[in-house]
């Protein structure tokens, strides 16, 4: 057969142009994020199916329901409302301890909200699940990026699929900014991974101004930096602080805003009073005392010891500063606000948690099976009461 030479150059060159993205590695790692987005495309449609089942139930406040919603505005419950008053209304704060201020709300989520409503000239409740939703896909996908370059392809899958169908991962797609904060925290350690500590900082810094746990990464960064940098001490420590304030820099910008508008740049804090029972140092007391889980349910209880079990063995199996923000995320809320139902969302955040889940379930598509089938189950049920007004996190 005549050689075309012609032919040859042009298929020479096509390899070229294809080989890159046409190699079994490459493929492999566009099956793994195709399977990411596979599974959490499932666990939305279980949360949709739940807001639709719910309509079956009785509505918790049946005043609220004086114009029936649209099935997606059955996703802006409790904070979502206000979420939606600070996009249309701004911030609202009253110096009376006993009056709900929405200065407890950080402003990451309503601001990025506001300009996707000012972009696009949408309603604010379209803005709000518009952004949830399009932060929780990116973070479904740097989740699955950061467990495949730490423990590999099968763990980061499981590990997402717990995380995407865990009960409270109904507030990745509800007018809630848990999946903001996740997209910055993620980014935070893919930087840090790479020891790109300045960008890990700045990233921290975001997730600070989207909810308080965010404070949990300044810890976390310096120990990072202390514990993985080659610097002498002397040419450290300055980069350190630099880091700090860079870590830090969401709650202080929003505590310049609150001074600059209302005078009080601590509104964040103060207003705290009258959200929760009894004063910060009663709440911590009963904590460290152990009393709170008196007061609390045993379901509540339960899903608490078992994260506050899996982050203390991710000590052994994962990287110490991944381990320290899990710990951190859940001993912050637990110190602070002891064992109550919005325990859940703290631990949908604590993602090193789902990450030893899939350590434990590598090599046993049984118990994986099962635990995720149950994690479905339970995500319809709270999807379906969260829709009605019942209080689930």
């Amino acid at each position: 057969m005549a050689v075309n030479p012609k032919l040859d150059e042009i298929r020479s060159r096509f390899r070229q142009f294809t080989g890159p993205t046409l190699n079994a590695d490459t493929w492999r790692a566009y099956n793994v994020y195709l399977s990411a987005l596979l599974i959490f495309a499932a666990s939305r449609l279980v949360v949709i199916a739940g807001i639709n089942f719910g309509k079956m139930l009785p509505p918790q406040y049946p005043a609220k329901f004086t114009v029936a919603p649209l099935w997606y505005e059955r996703l802006l419950r409790w904070d979502g409302e206000w979420y939606a008053a600070i996009v249309s209304q701004g911030y609202q704060y009253s110096d009376n301890p006993t009056v709900e201020s929405s200065t407890v709300f950080y402003p990451l989520y309503p601001a990025l909200s506001y300009a996707t409503k000012s972009l696009f000239g949408i309603d604010q409740s379209i803005a709000l699940l518009v952004v949830a939703n399009v932060a929780a896909l990116l973070a479904a996908l740097l989740l699955t990026k950061f467990v495949k370059d730490e423990l590999g392809d099968e763990t980061a899958l499981l590990s997402l699929s717990f995380f995407c169908f865990f009960p409270s991962s109904l507030f990745l797609s509800a007018g809630y900014s848990e999946s903001l904060f996740l997209v910055f925290v993620l980014l935070s350690f893919i930087f840090m991974a790479e020891e790109k500590f300045a960008l890990a900082a700045a990233c921290a810094g975001i997730s600070l101004g989207s909810r308080s746990i965010g404070i949990v990464m300044i810890p976390v960064i310096l120990c990072a930096m202390a514990r993985r940098s080659t610097l002498p001490w002397p040419r450290l420590l300055p980069r350190m602080a630099l880091c700090g304030l860079l870590a830090a820099s969401g709650l202080l910008g929003y505590s310049a805003y609150l001074g600059l508008k209302f005078g009080h740049p601590l509104a964040f804090a103060t207003s705290q009073a009258a959200w929760h029972n009894g004063t910060f140092f009663d709440r911590f007391v009963s904590a460290v005392t152990f009393t709170t889980f008196q007061d609390s349910n045993v379901w509540a209880a339960g899903w608490f010891l078992g994260f506050l079990a899996l982050s203390i063995w991710s000590f052994l199996r994962l990287r110490f500063a991944v381990a320290l923000y899990g710990l951190g995320a859940l001993a912050v809320p637990y110190l602070t606000l002891g064992i109550t139902d919005s325990m859940s969302r703290y631990e949908l955040v604590c993602f090193p948690a789902f990450m030893s889940m899939g350590i434990l379930c590598r090599g046993r598509p049984g118990l994986a099976v099962a635990l995720i089938g149950i994690f479905a189950a339970l995500l319809l049920q709270t999807a379906a009461l969260f829709s009605q007004w019942y209080w689930v996190a």
